[in-house]
């Protein structure tokens, strides 16, 4: 089962007062996504991976790949410049999770936000950014495309 209310383009953005770090993540309708990382240092981590909710309020991600490598910032959206390492997927994530209205100090006016029961790529809460999405937006996609 896909909760419809996850898909899109989700940002750590709207809480990240102060930090060099930002992380997003994604949901696409076929059951596909991604969470990434990036440092304002030039770093930057995807994971790749497959999801669904075995049960109300309750979101697995079993990752598939992992890329890390620098960054190229383009338009409005993160993308790999290089890709230094790759390594193979198999990890489950299970979290639980809430979505909601919210405010932040930096926010303009409330905003839709993911609360997770868990860590994803350091964070917890994201806000949404964007519901339309394809799998082109995965920041890596440009240079190692899904299968």
């Amino acid at each position: 089962m896909r909760d419809e209310t996850l898909l899109g383009l989700w940002d750590s953005g709207p809480y990240d007062y102060g930090v060099m770090e930002t992380s997003w993540m994604a949901f696409l309708p076929d059951g596909r996504g991604w969470s990434a990382w990036a440092t304002f240092g030039g770093e930057m981590d995807v994971g790749r991976f497959r999801w669904h909710c075995p049960e109300p309020a309750v979101l697995r991600l079993r990752y598939e790949c992992h890329l890390a490598g620098d960054w190229a910032d383009s338009d409005d959206d993160f993308r790999f410049d290089a890709i230094t390492s790759r390594r193979p997927g198999g990890d489950v994530v299970t979290t639980t999770y809430t979505i909601g209205p919210d405010e932040t100090l930096i926010s303009e006016g409330p905003i839709t936000a993911l609360h997770l029961g868990d860590h994803v790529n350091s964070c917890t809460t994201y806000g949404l950014r964007r519901r339309e999405l394809k799998i082109e937006d995965d920041p890596a996609h440009d240079l190692v495309p899904w299968h």
